[in-house]
């Protein structure tokens, strides 16, 4: 009797081995055949799944964002329980968002990758696109909770600041620590 596979959750295990090796690896390292050997699969097991490069690197992508989606989905916004509360929300809400342990250290080098593969790959535009509407859309809520005036308009500064927060603490260019995160977090939240 052949055996059942699960194709969500092949492809699942498959986007992950790529996940793995974008963190370890960068970008390039994303082919079928180191894909294929990360996930203890054949090449042809890997292509059945994902028709090239692309479709593979969206699918681990999708899935680094969906696991931030269920992160920011376990903090519900405090409606009604005032400025105080929804500050403190706002706060968890971009400690998700940000490399402060090493599953989000991860996510972030994989985005910070894919955003800038998108530049010139167009096939990644989409995908980009959307995870920065999401992002603008659970900012721009959680900032009008907290009543900021113009929370659209403050949500991509503090996208940017995530952004760059992000990209100090995943290179060498600024070498961000946690607790500097955290900090600088903090200290923006209180000044709204």
């Amino acid at each position: 009797m052949p055996v059942q596979v699960d194709a969500d959750e092949r492809r699942r295990h498959i986007a992950e081995a790529a996940l793995r090796l974008v963190v370890a690896e960068g970008m390039a390292a994303v082919t079928f055949r180191k894909v294929a050997a990360e996930a203890a699969l054949n090449v042809g097991s890997v292509r059945h799944y994902f028709a090239d490069h692309e479709s593979l690197v969206v699918a681990a992508v999708t899935e680094a964002g969906d696991r931030m989606g269920q992160r920011l989905a376990r903090h519900p916004a405090p409606a009604g329980q005032g400025r105080e509360a929804a500050k403190r929300h706002l706060l968890v809400v971009l400690e998700e968002l940000v490399p402060l342990d090493d599953e989000r250290h991860r996510e972030a080098v994989v985005l910070l990758e894919v955003i800038t593969a998108s530049r010139i790959n167009r096939a990644f535009e989409p995908v980009t696109r959307q995870m920065a509407s999401d992002l603008h859309v659970v900012l721009t809520e959680a900032l009008a909770e907290v009543g900021v005036s113009a929370p659209a308009r403050e949500a991509v500064r503090l996208a940017a600041l995530i952004s760059g927060l992000s990209l100090d603490a995943v290179t060498p260019h600024g070498g961000v620590d946690r607790s500097t995160i955290r900090a600088v977090l903090e200290q923006h939240v209180a000044g709204l």
